[in-house]
């Protein structure tokens, strides 16, 4: 009989395991449509994005929280480490606002909405995308929300960046950053600058 009761238990446990298995999948997944319509732009950010149109003129387009996986991909030629690098940081940036030509809308530049207050994190992330954009010839224009320049110097600010489009640079980290991410910047840096190897400053 012993066989027997070994085989029963066992068969209890596979029970009980599928049981478990099936009522976890219940309760993660989603019941009904609990979701709800968000604003796309803040107050500060359509103020941003008004400034920024007007700014740029009807030879330009502007495009709000464009994800960075659609404006730059790793080049063929980096290597595996490089690759996965470069694409966990595109998989969590984005331009808060991209300037494009009006004709075909090739993208130009980078506009980045800095909160007034942030934390290393986010600035690791703003200096690193900075790198990024600029090794891919796309000039970024960094603003504090709240605190904007005046109509004339934005005019200004984005001419400068329209006419530096598709020049590839290779943005410096600020001193302040630390060694590791100085480090970290300048394997991204080499790996996107242009397949020539040549830096402009």
């Amino acid at each position: 009989m012993t066989p027997f009761y070994l085989l029963l238990a066992v068969a209890t446990l596979i029970i009980v395991a599928m049981l478990v298995s099936v009522l976890r999948g219940r309760g993660t997944r989603l019941r009904g449509e609990p979701f709800e319509r968000r604003p796309l732009l803040s107050a500060d950010e359509l103020r941003c994005y008004q400034m920024i149109s007007e700014a740029a003129g009807d030879a330009y387009r502007v495009c709000p929280k464009v994800a960075a996986l659609s404006l730059l991909r790793p080049l063929p030629r980096m290597g595996r480490d490089q690759r996965r690098l470069a694409q966990g940081l595109l998989a969590e940036g984005w331009a808060d606002l991209l300037i494009c030509a009006a004709s075909d809308l090739h993208p130009l530049a980078v506009v980045r909405l800095l909160p007034a207050k942030s934390g290393r994190a986010q600035r690791r992330m703003a200096v690193r995308l900075r790198a990024a954009f600029a090794a891919a010839g796309m000039p970024v224009i960094e603003l504090t929300v709240g605190d904007l320049p005046s109509a004339e110097r934005l005019r200004g600010l984005v001419a400068e960046a329209i006419a530096m489009a598709d020049v590839r640079l290779v943005a410096l980290a600020e001193p302040a950053s630390g060694e590791d991410e100085d480090a970290l910047l300048s394997d991204l840096a080499a790996a996107m600058r242009d397949p020539d190897g040549r830096v402009s400053r």
